[in-house]
This record gives C-alpha cells, sequence and structure tokens, in this order.
C-alpha cells in the first residue's frame, strides 16, 4: 500500500537536513513517537551522499493493532536513509528503508527536500509491504496512517528544535 504527505519546515534546507540526522534530535523525536533510540549511524560526507542507519525499539501497544499479534512485547525498527547530493536546484533525495524486526513487513520511501527560499518543502511517498498470508495486506494498510503522523511529528519538531537554536 502507498501513502503520500507533504509538510513545509520553517528553516533552510541545510539547517533541516543537519537537524534530521542529529542523534539528539532523533531521540528527541523517537521518545515523543513512545519508542526507544538503540542506535543512531550517520556513514559519509553529509554535504554529498551518505546514509543514516536509525534503530529504534517500539512497544507493541504503540503498532496497529492487526499488527500486534505477531509480535511480542516489542519491536525493532531498522531504518536506513541515504540522503543522495544536492541537484543543481539544491533537491535533495532520500531513500528510506524500514525493517521491522523479524516480521516480513517493510517500508521503502522517497523524501524530496526542495529548498523554497528561507523554508524546506519535505514530500514523501512511502510503501508498506506486509507479506503475511491472508492479512497482509490489513497490515500495511492499518500501518499507512502512521507515515503521515511521523511525517507531521518529526516536521513540528524539527520547528520548535530549530527555533531553539
Amino acid at each position: 500500500m502507498a501513502v503520500t504527505a507533504s509538510t513545509t519546515v520553517p528553516a533552510p534546507l541545510d539547517q533541516v537536513v543537519v537537524t534530521f540526522t542529529d542523534e539528539e534530535f532523533i531521540r528527541h523525536v523517537t521518545h515523543r513517537a513512545g519508542a526507544t533510540l538503540d542506535s543512531v549511524e550517520v556513514a559519509g560526507d553529509v554535504e554529498a551522499q551518505f546514509a543514516v542507519t536509525t534503530v529504534r525499539t517500539m512497544a507493541a501497544d504503540r503498532l496497529p493493532e492487526m499488527a500486534r499479534k505477531f509480535v511480542g512485547s516489542s519491536v525493532q525498527l531498522t531504518q536506513v536513509d541515504t540522503y543522495h547530493t544536492p541537484d543543481a536546484d539544491g533537491i535533495r533525495i532520500v531513500r528510506t528503508e524500514i525493517s521491522v524486526g523479524a516480521l516480513p513487513v517493510s517500508g521503502s520511501a522517497t523524501q524530496t527536500l526542495t529548498p523554497q527560499g528561507g523554508s524546506t518543502d519535505v514530500h514523501v511517498h512511502c510503501v508498506v509491504k506486509a507479506n503475511i498470508p491472508f492479512v497482509g495486506k490489513m497490515v500495511a494498510e492499518a500501518a499507512e496512517p502512521f507515515i503521515g503522523k511521523a511525517l507531521s511529528l518529526q516536521s513540528q519538531e524539527a520547528e520548535a528544535w530549530l527555533a531553539k537554536r
């Protein structure tokens, strides 16, 4: 299943990238989402192409009801964001892959960060897949609303975070 969401962060793109990849910010947003940050690793030059691998643990009660049947008390989420080098217009494409513990559930997204003067437009298109016999489609559909909520939370928190700095 696919979901698309857009928002604007009132900060220049370079500040948004620094914020989105800052371990303290990631820990803050993770906590606000009701999860625990296990690790963050940034590999590469943030001015060019680089990757951020984030591992979080989320209590099962924070998951969509349909997914709770397939996990224990918690689930580990691994997210790899690959930031591509900015194009001639300064636009950055971010490819995201998310795996959900040992479950056959995954997400892949394309995030487009577009500079708009002193602001940054953030557009995400995500596809959720759940290869679980008989209920995979329902699990994927149940996960979709959480993508939009996650983007909104990240953007709202980024705005507040940047205002304090």
